[in-house]
């Protein structure tokens, strides 16, 4: 049986550490129990021409309608010139290392015509699902494409990120899409109780992939600072999240320790003059795990960030984030007073440090459920191609 893997990875325009660690992740899990895949390499339908090594160069040919936005795009990726190149060939040899993917890269147009000779798809994970409001759905990731038809599909932890009232239009697409689906799981439960509501399809709420391997599956990988150890971890990613940066500083300083940043703006953090302070940009997949693994302790708005938390068993604080991904993954883990609201009084730390033995246990669990969501329905898809 041939499968075929499509999710976020390699088109990503922040160059997120975590995308491609989910296919890689996910991949190598379904190898471990028998089962071979190829990872699609394709672009989204919101991605156009954009140039993730040099952004500079695309928003140089695509300048923004607000001329003061569009100044200061400019600036910032002719600061980051040559750090984003070099973080973009990191992610691109992680890939090229790692991955067993097609030689050819997709979109949904080329999926309409090129049949890539596969059994059964399985569209895995993060925000998938959502209805961009200019490109509206992706085909692709809904295995909608004409050289699709017919084939065994598998979503597996599909999300739509923050919840969006779909106009009606819009809502029989998206249930004309999954209707095509012989397997469906969320990663969100609230997202399977919403499929639920308007489908009447129960979906399995499963784990992340990246929580589906132990802590030992990523250590051969991992690439650890020089300077391990001693240091509070900062990782912001797209909303802005002042309280949490103005904690994580005030708590660094109270307890003597540097503050790491690994945003994806060089400016996101805002961090005060004089705080003992780093910026890290131009690390790849690797290194992101190192500094994740050697944190004394970690403040992050980040769902993936959140579960490596979990999984390097650290001692981490949440910020806001929009949508409910990251709340999701601590209630299911009893970790939801990890929130900064909960965690601290004032500029006051009042949370006890994590017991993760009852984590643990909790991690154990879904990964067993999980496990046999994923491969019992690899299973039905042999049965059904091979005519049974």
């Amino acid at each position: 049986m041939k499968i075929g893997i499509i999710s976020i990875n390699a088109h990503t325009k922040v160059l997120n550490f975590a995308s491609p660690l989910h296919s890689y992740a996910f991949q190598q899990f379904l190898k471990m129990h028998g089962y071979d895949s190829v990872i699609i390499d394709y672009k989204p339908n919101y991605y156009g021409q954009y140039n993730p090594r040099h952004p500079l160069f695309y928003q140089w040919k695509h300048p923004m309608k607000n001329k003061k936005k569009q100044r200061a795009a400019l600036k910032k990726w002719l600061k980051l010139f040559f750090k984003r190149q070099k973080r973009f060939d990191k992610f691109q040899h992680f890939i090229d290392t790692y991955y067993v993917t097609t030689d050819k890269c997709y979109n949904h147009k080329l999926l309409d015509t090129e049949d890539l000779g596969l059994d059964c798809y399985i569209c895995a994970t993060d925000v998938i699902w959502k209805c961009n409001k200019k490109a509206g759905f992706d085909r692709g990731f809904f295995l909608a494409c004409d050289s699709m038809k017919g084939k065994y599909k598998i979503a597996y932890a599909a999300s739509r990120g923050p919840v969006v009232e779909l106009a009606e239009d819009k809502k029989q697409e998206f249930l004309g899409y999954i209707s095509e689906f012989q397997h469906i799981s969320v990663r969100e439960k609230s997202f399977g109780e919403y499929i639920s509501s308007i489908s009447g399809i129960q979906p399995t709420h499963v784990l992340d992939p990246v929580l589906l391997l132990d802590k030992s599956f990523y250590e051969p990988i991992i690439q650890r600072p020089k300077r391990k150890k001693g240091y509070v971890l900062l990782y912001v990613v797209m909303e802005s999240a002042i309280p949490l940066i103005e904690l994580a500083v005030d708590f660094a300083e109270k307890r003597g320790l540097e503050v790491i940043e690994l945003s994806e703006n060089l400016a996101d953090a805002h961090i005060p003059a004089g705080t003992k302070h780093k910026v890290v940009y131009d690390i790849g997949i690797e290194e992101w795990l190192g500094y994740m693994d050697e944190a004394e302790y970690i403040f992050t708005n980040s769902f993936h960030a959140t579960c490596f938390s979990i999984l390097f068993h650290k001692q981490f604080f949440v910020g806001k984030r929009n949508g409910d991904k990251i709340l999701s993954v601590m209630e299911m883990f009893g970790l939801s007073d990890r929130r900064i609201e909960d965690c601290f009084d004032g500029h006051e730390c009042i949370a006890e440090d994590i017991d993760y033995a009852p984590v643990d246990k909790l991690r154990e669990g879904y990964v067993k459920s999980s496990t046999e969501y994923i491969i019992g329905a690899l299973e039905d898809a042999k049965k059904a191609i091979d005519g049974e």
